[in-house]
C-alpha cells in the first residue's frame, strides 16, 4: 500500500489495461483498411479482425497476433494503399 488501496488498485488496472489497449488499437487499424487493400495483399480482413478480437479477450494470443500484424501485415497494407503494387505485378502470388 504505497498510496492507499484505491490508488494501488488504479495503478494495477492501468498497468493491466495496456495490453488490451495495444490489441484494441491494432484491431481498429485493421478494421479501417479498405477491403480492396486486403484483397490485393492476399490476406483476409475478417480473419485478422476475429483473431485480434479474440486476442483482446485472450491476451497471450492477442499480443503475438498484434505484434505480427504491426510488423508484417500493416506495412504491406499501407504500401498497397499508397499505390505501391510493384511486387504484385511480377507474377508472384500474394502472401497468405
Amino acid at each position: 500500500m504505497l498510496l492507499g488501496p484505491i490508488a494501488d488498485a488504479a495503478i494495477w488496472v492501468a498497468i493491466a489495461s495496456i495490453p488490451l489497449v495495444f490489441v484494441g488499437l491494432t484491431f481498429l487499424h485493421a478494421a479501417q483498411r479498405p477491403q480492396w487493400v486486403w484483397v490485393l495483399s492476399g490476406r483476409t480482413q475478417i480473419v485478422w479482425l476475429v483473431a485480434l478480437l479474440l486476442g483482446s479477450a485472450i491476451i497471450p494470443i492477442g499480443i503475438p497476433a498484434a505484434i505480427y500484424y504491426l510488423v508484417k501485415v500493416r506495412p504491406e497494407l499501407i504500401r498497397i494503399e499508397s499505390g505501391d503494387v510493384s511486387n504484385l505485378i511480377d507474377g508472384s502470388p500474394p502472401n497468405a
